[in-house]
């Protein structure tokens, strides 16, 4: 793995914690997604031990969780109750919670970071990690590799 550094008074820090192979164009582990995560990484929602394959998506406006995921959130304080947002598969009603996102790490640390999710059981998938309340908080870069297998996807918190 490269090591990458951000200028700091009287010399350098790291700036990244963890680094991760990220998939591109992959099938949803879950299949309930059409199409495919363009560019995937792994995460885990909240304290839940399974790790999935999330859609990284720098536009995307909230991180979303949806399907079987979201039913974990039934009884979960809920930050913005009844929100409606609209997708590639038309308005969607949902809420706004406060959860950790855990960015897995193949190489240096996981990331465990407070994030705000938008979490509706209506939202047929995939896990999306978006820009408000979670991405706006980190400092991330995508290495494409020479081969498959090679993509790397650094992460780090933004200080």
């Amino acid at each position: 793995m490269v090591q990458l550094f951000k200028k700091a008074q009287g010399g350098w820090d790291d700036w990244s914690t963890g680094a991760a192979v990220f998939h591109i164009a992959a099938n949803d582990p879950r299949g309930i997604t059409r199409g495919k995560i363009i560019v995937g990484v792994q995460c885990r929602i909240h304290d839940f031990e399974e790790i999935d394959m999330a859609l990284l998506d720098t536009g995307a406006e909230w991180s979303m969780i949806g399907g079987d995921i979201a039913q974990e959130f039934d009884n979960y304080p809920t930050a913005i109750p009844n929100i409606t947002i609209k997708t590639r598969y038309g308005e969607i009603e949902g809420r706004l919670v406060t959860s950790s996102i855990t960015l897995v790490a193949d190489v240096g640390r996981d990331l465990l970071m407070e994030s705000t999710i938008f979490v509706s059981e209506e939202w047929p998938g995939p896990i999306v990690l978006g820009f408000r309340g979670f991405l706006e908080k980190l400092r991330i870069a995508l290495d494409p590799g020479v081969r498959d297998g090679e993509q790397l996807f650094y992460f780090g918190l933004c200080k």
